[in-house]
């Protein structure tokens, strides 16, 4: 996955992926102008499975936010 997204994504720093459960994944990049184009350019799917991301607050649990609505 973080090849394939690399690939797609071209961050100029380093994407990091950690398989977190039940289908989520934390993504951490080293670059505020990386998150920034990623979040500007989506929607984005990875193996026809839409990729709904959210920018984490200081404090939040990446494993109890809802992630139930996606802006085009």
């Amino acid at each position: 996955m973080r090849l394939t997204l690399a690939n797609i994504w071209h961050p100029i720093g380093e994407v990091s992926i950690l398989d977190l459960e039940n289908g989520r994944f934390f993504f951490r990049f080293y670059f505020k102008v990386d998150v920034d184009r990623v979040e500007k350019n989506g929607p984005w799917n990875f193996n026809s499975h839409l990729l709904v991301l959210h920018r984490l607050k200081h404090g939040e649990n990446p494993l109890t936010v809802q992630l139930l609505e996606l802006y085009f």
